[in-house]
């Protein structure tokens, strides 16, 4: 999604969401015995503070966070053999922060910053598993120029690594296969680029299929050797990766005419321009592959929400399958403006909003009935998400989505290069 001060992650048992610089800790599932925790982000001489827990201060609402801390991307992640859970942050699209959350200690500290080169849009975590068996761990941030480069982790202020680049192409998302093996970058040329990792310079395959910039990319954790794709020409796309071969297509928002021309491009018309607006509105997309399932959840500009599966075809081959849900289910998912949609280790659904609840954790099952509802709520978790939505009640989010919209629009008004000369690329490297 477009940054607009909410986002949502989850690790384990436990979920965090940011809104502006504060950032909220909850259970993920009924059963989990976690409290709710509150801190504040980017605050004081070491990069965070407590939030305060004086009743009077809790009714006082945030003031909106300044422009120079502009949270743009989040990740959250617990690394193996790990008591604490890691919190990466890009603020500004240009500086990497990276905090430390011990659930039991209930504390959130300050670990290190590092600026990163040019413009960043989006990041990743891979891993590589050592012989010694050790797990390391890298930051993969993607740029408006079209490199992406690897940040050490835990020690985020070595020096980083450019891994590739896709020539003068953004790069719009990113994202890892299960394993780590494969690095999976989306840019405004239309196309993934499937490399090898940490090895990048070695391309796998040019996913060639969509026709406008990709938005959003996510790999499958069931079937691991696929990945889906969401973009600006209103489909959702199934992949083998490795092959780069294009195994479903599906329309995103049925009914809805969208612009393939560029955006750089002057309109012919009203309908044009309406076409335009609809594919500008879908840059607001968040897509999510449950690792339980296989069910793929789309969310589109605040309003619409899709569900498929990923199933095995005729002849061996895999397809995407529409799962047709209640709409008293959609209708409750959508309403209040949903921001962020994410799928927990355990397959609950989890959903950032706006407004009020700010939060939501669903039930998603699949059967002879499929059902949408919220998760059935214990003692404690009643409590920690009370708590929660008392809190987030007091933040007035800062309002820069038309401007982040408008920054983002611009990365993609560039001379875009032609699909042939990627497919030659490949055949020549093959």
């Amino acid at each position: 999604m477009v940054a607009t001060g909410v986002f949502v992650a989850a690790a384990h048992d436990v979920v965090v969401t940011v809104r502006n610089t504060t950032v909220f800790v909850l259970p993920s599932c009924s059963n989990c015995s976690l409290k709710f925790l509150q801190f504040e982000l980017l605050q004081g001489p070491d990069g965070v503070s407590v939030a305060p827990v004086d009743e009077d201060k809790k009714k006082q609402a945030t003031q909106p966070a300044p422009t120079t801390n502009r949270i743009t991307f989040i990740e959250f992640f617990k690394p193996q053999g790990s008591e604490f859970y890691a919190l990466l942050l890009l603020v500004d699209e240009r500086r990497l922060v990276h905090y430390e959350l011990n659930v039991q200690a209930q504390t959130l500290l300050f670990k290190g910053s590092r600026a990163v080169p040019r413009s960043a849009t989006c990041m990743t975590v891979a891993h590589l598993q050592l012989p010694t068996k050790e797990t390391k761990y890298a930051v993969v941030v993607g740029q408006k120029t079209g490199e992406a480069v690897a940040v050490p982790f835990p020690d985020v202020d070595r020096d980083l690594k450019t891994l590739l680049g896709h020539t003068t192409s953004m790069v719009t998302h990113i994202a890892v296969n299960k394993d780590s093996s494969l690095l999976l970058t989306a840019d405004r040329d239309e196309k993934i680029r499937v490399s090898r990792f940490p090895t990048a310079a070695i391309i796998e395959s040019y996913c060639l299929g969509h026709a406008a910039s990709l938005t959003k990319v996510a790999c499958c954790a069931v079937t691991p050797k696929l990945a889906v794709s969401t973009s600006m020409d209103n489909t959702l796309k199934l992949w083998e990766m490795q092959s780069g071969k294009l195994l479903a297509s599906e329309m995103l928002l049925p009914g809805v005419e969208v612009s393939l021309a560029p955006i750089d491009e002057a309109g012919s018309g009203a309908s044009d321009d309406s076409g335009r607006q609809a594919a500008k509105n879908l840059l607001n997309v968040s897509l999510a592959v449950c690792p339980k399932t296989n069910v793929v959840a789309v969310l589109a500009n605040y309003e619409h929400a899709r569900f498929f599966e990923v199933v095995a075809g005729e002849g061996g081959e895999y397809a995407l399958k529409e799962v047709i849900v209640p709409a008293e289910g959609v209708k409750t998912l959508v309403a209040n403006e949903p921001c962020e949609l994410l799928f927990t280790a355990d397959g609950v659904l989890a959903v950032s909003y706006k407004k009020s609840p700010f939060l939501q954790l669903y039930s998603f099952t699949k059967g002879e009935a499929t059902r949408l509802s919220p998760v059935e709520a214990t003692e404690t978790t009643t409590a920690a998400f009370s708590d929660f939505r008392t809190a987030a009640a007091t933040i007035d989010l800062v309002d820069g989505e038309v401007e982040a919209l408008d920054m983002l629009e611009d990365g993609l008004k560039k001379k875009k290069a032609r699909t042939g000369e990627w497919k030659k690329k490949v055949s020549d490297e093959n």
